[in-house]
């Protein structure tokens, strides 16, 4: 267990997961008014709970894979089991995602950009 690579890691995304997490409950909370109800907070949202699922499961693959904390033994004893592909598999499934999510935000901001709602409307 690597106390000196997990201490500052794990105070930092605790704190921003917490910060991460409050913002997309406001979001979540206040979708139904003008302000919030737009295609970018809708993308914004189901980011933010792929960005928190990745971060989740990144950390957990990391402290059983590389750390190692159940033992060797832990790592023989599943590795004739499907996880290990599982954890590689949802790694880059979130990994996806996140890039999707990403592109159909930067494609609505660009719109947003050349288009103003001013001259759409």
């Amino acid at each position: 267990f690597r106390v000196e690579y997990w201490i500052p890691l794990g105070i930092f995304t605790a704190v921003s997961s917490i910060f991460y997490v409050r913002i997309l409950f406001l979001i979540f909370k206040k979708r139904k008014t003008q302000q919030y109800s737009s295609f970018f907070y809708k993308m914004f949202l189901v980011a933010g709970l792929f960005d928190l699922l990745a971060v989740l499961w990144n950390v957990c693959a990391q402290l059983i894979y590389v750390d190692q904390i159940f033992g060797a033994q832990f790592l023989l004893d599943i590795s004739h089991h499907n996880i290990p592909n599982m954890v590689y598999y949802y790694i880059f499934y979130f990994l996806y995602a996140q890039i999707f999510t990403i592109t159909l935000v930067s494609a609505n901001r660009v719109y947003s950009i050349y288009f103003p709602t001013s001259r759409v409307l």
